[in-house]
């Protein structure tokens, strides 16, 4: 691929949680297939001076913001300050709905609209507050702008396609999907399953999920079986119990968590099951993390791809709150016991999850937009 400057401009933090699992090692690849890359991020706190020189090293230019207040007003105050600081840029990957805004306004000529949610319903639905989620009401345009400015999209998941083309008649035609990517060398294989069943809940939780479903499961489980849970919960979390039948908990940095996974049987990443069109276009990056690992995950129906995904019920469990969860259990029991489980839950990492795969899907699709 010919040099060309790219744009990627997101509202994360790169220190923390997806930035850090997520976006910091696709910058590191891109740079590395030749691209130059401005990268736009909001910090809650000046970054670490590693951090700062692994960009810097790997050749991408990194703009950091202050991340500024958080709720309605200061949404609106990021997508302004980034429309000021958007460089112009062959191409501009805008990650969600107010970076494509923040594009737009800055009159960028081709804007990739990567969506990691249908972000306005998702926060809505997280909402607890009456009159917050009222207010969040008015970020639903912004998707609208957001597709009428791009000539391209991304999406996390194929299940969620539908429910755009249904909402906006003018969905852009250069499309890929690109799932929640995990880089597979720093997420090594491990084999060997604990001897004893152990399950993890990894890294944030919070009103999307469905923790009452997680802790009743567990409750199955440990009738049937000597099962303790962890939480490993982000350094920067102010929440320190789940309430969801965990055991124990402990703070981990994003980088140390896939040491820690390994010494776990599984992972639960249960989500609502009334969530709505959102979840369609979920998926936890902790899922395809575990996956990576070797380890199975137990979902909930209905989220993103995952039914597809886990059909054949050898890499996780698809779980409904109508189930008989001591059956469920038993299944996972089951997994937990299979020496092939963990090969099973890699292939299917290798095959759907690979950051190295999401890299090439990004460059195709620049090509595409440059013709």
């Amino acid at each position: 691929m010919d040099r060309f400057d790219l744009s990627y401009a997101t509202v994360d933090s790169l220190s923390e949680g997806v930035g850090s699992s997520q976006i910091a090692p696709l910058m590191e690849k891109l740079s590395a297939s030749g691209l130059k890359i401005n990268l736009l991020t909001f910090e809650k706190n000046a970054p670490e001076s590693s951090l700062l020189k692994r960009m810097s090293d790997s050749g991408v230019t990194w703009n950091w913001i202050p991340f500024g207040k958080s709720g309605s007003l200061g949404g609106l105050a990021r997508t302004r300050n980034l429309a000021k600081l958007l460089p112009d840029a062959e191409i501009t990957h805008a990650r969600s709905d107010f970076p494509a805004v923040a594009a737009r306004l800055s009159e960028q000529p081709r804007i990739l609209w990567d969506i990691r949610s249908l972000w306005a319903d998702q926060r809505k639905f997280i909402e607890r507050s009456p009159f917050k989620r009222s207010l969040l009401s008015v970020y639903r345009p912004f998707e609208n702008i957001a597709c009428n400015s791009s000539m391209a999209i991304s999406t996390l998941t194929r299940s969620v396609v539908p429910e755009l083309e249904e909402r906006h008649k003018n969905l852009p035609l250069l499309r890929t999907v690109v799932p929640t990517s995990v880089d597979l060398d720093r997420f090594k294989f491990s084999p060997l399953l604990p001897l004893k069943i152990r399950g993890l809940y990894s890294g944030t939780y919070n009103n999307y999920y469905d923790l009452e479903l997680s802790r009743k499961f567990l409750v199955a489980l440990k009738e049937i079986v000597n099962c303790d849970v962890d939480w490993a919960r982000p350094r920067e979390s102010q929440v320190i119990k789940l309430n969801a039948g965990e055991n124990s908990h402990f703070s981990v940095s994003q980088p140390e968590m896939a040491n820690v996974m390994a010494d776990y049987s599984f992972g639960i990443s249960i989500c609502k099951e009334n969530a709505g069109p959102s979840l369609k276009a979920a998926m936890p990056t902790k899922i395809a993390e575990f996956l990576s690992i070797g380890r199975p995950v137990i979902v909930n129906a209905g989220l993103g791809d995952c039914d597809e995904l886990f059909s054949d019920g050898k890499a996780g469990i698809i779980l409904k709150s109508s189930d008989n969860l001591k059956e469920k259990a038993r299944d996972l029991v089951n997994l937990c016991m299979n020496p092939d489980t963990p090969f099973n839950c890699r292939s299917l990492a290798e095959k759907h999850f690979d950051l190295d795969t999401g890299v090439q899907k990004y460059l195709d699709i620049y090509e595409r937009m440059r013709r």
